[in-house]
């Protein structure tokens, strides 16, 4: 009995056993089918970017595509971008440009937006300082692609000599989405005075290069006169400046004297005023030293030929080596320009100006910090009649 059911089973088994294999073999083949589908994708969309790798790489090196399309993402990704204050034109030299790098950063801060400058005002401005833009510098290629994105009612430009702009400082000035751009010269340090101590910190200090020839100018003042060898920082602009502070010997004041085209317009500091300021700084502080920058060394070399105490700076000196130097005085008198109200603003001590230099700003509190000390009244614009107080 027992084997007869044996045999009647047995055909039925065999057939199941036959199904489950068949359903097996229909999954695998069905995973199979299922990855060589998900394999083919991959390579058609690796095969896509690779053909888009090799034309972009045709004029581009590795490291740029990278780049660019790192930026593409974020631009096209994300809303991290507010607004954009940009500086394309240069005006001037040094100190003009000075003024419309503060200014555009100023304003940028104040509204939360980029800043974009071109590689011509970075490249200079960095011949002599090591400006920290980040994280909020826009390159040109990013910059490049919003202004291509951008409509005509989203871009808008100011432009601006001296005077002070009420209006760009309050809030909404500049918009989401807004590109605004600065021309002119931007002379008012009312826009950039809320971050005047990041400028100062962070923004225009001296390069390495720089520093190291202007800390050897010192090394040797201080060898000839006091016979002494301090111990400089050649590596960073406020470790000097405090070292300098802190050698009993001397009070450094820095003096910059504008003439040139300054003689023919009339602007150009007297004698008066320049030994004036130098006598109330040596009543002051008795171990007082000066150090002279000036586009007329003859004229410095005649006027201080007496003077000890004074010391112009070397003739194979740069532009920008002249601003550091003074920068790290503890004290300033200045004559007219921008140039020399940088080395002011800069070292951050008092300053004595000469007020018959007009600024060309509607009122001198849009100029003149007040930390610049002045007395009497300040001669106007020179196409204005009007004597400002």
């Amino acid at each position: 009995m027992l084997s007869h059911m044996m045999l009647e089973s047995g055909p039925n088994f065999e057939h199941q056993k036959e199904g489950t294999f068949r359903k097996s073999c229909l999954l695998r083949i069905f995973l199979l089918i299922l990855l060589l589908i998900i394999l083919g994708f991959y390579f058609i969309q690796y095969d896509f970017i690779s053909f888009r790798y090799m034309i972009i790489s045709k004029n581009c090196s590795n490291r740029i595509v990278t780049k660019i399309l790192s930026e593409q993402n974020s631009f096209f990704k994300s809303n991290t971008i507010r607004c954009v204050v940009y500086v394309k034109t240069r005006y001037g030299r040094l100190g003009n440009r000075m003024f419309m790098i503060a200014s555009a950063y100023g304003l940028a801060r104040l509204h939360n937006c980029h800043l974009y400058l071109t590689q011509d005002i970075l490249d200079e401005i960095q011949k002599f300082f090591v400006p920290d833009f980040s994280p909020f510098l826009l390159s040109t290629t990013m910059f490049d692609l919003m202004m291509n994105k951008a409509n005509l009612t989203s871009k808008s430009s100011k432009d601006v000599v001296c005077q002070y702009v009420l209006e760009l400082t309050r809030p909404n000035a500049i918009s989401k989405g807004q590109l605004f751009e600065l021309t002119g010269y931007w002379q008012s340090y009312l826009h950039f005075i809320k971050y005047a101590n990041e400028l100062q910190q962070n923004i225009f200090i001296a390069s390495s290069p720089t520093l190291k020839k202007v800390s050897q100018f010192f090394l040797d003042i201080y060898q000839e006169k006091f016979n002494i060898k301090p111990q400089f920082s050649f590596d960073h602009h406020h470790i000097l400046k405090q070292q300098l502070i802190n050698l009993n010997e001397t009070v450094w004041i820095g003096i910059h004297v504008r003439r040139g085209d300054f003689i023919g317009l009339h602007y150009a500091s007297s004698d008066e005023y320049l030994l004036t300021a130098i006598q109330y700084y040596t009543e002051y502080y008795p171990n007082a030293y000066f150090i002279v920058a000036s586009d007329d060394r003859p004229y410095c070399q005649n006027l201080f030929k007496n003077r000890t105490n004074i010391i112009i700076t070397p003739a194979q000196f740069l532009t920008g080596d002249d601003l550091i130097t003074l920068s790290l005085c503890e004290h300033s008198i200045t004559t007219g320009g921008t140039f020399g109200w940088w080395s002011a603003f800069l070292a951050n001590g008092h300053v004595m100006y000469d007020k018959v230099y007009p600024s060309g700003c509607e009122k001198r509190e849009h100029y003149y910090p007040p930390w610049f000390i002045i007395d009497g009244y300040v001669r106007a614009h020179k196409n204005s009649n009007n004597t400002l107080k």
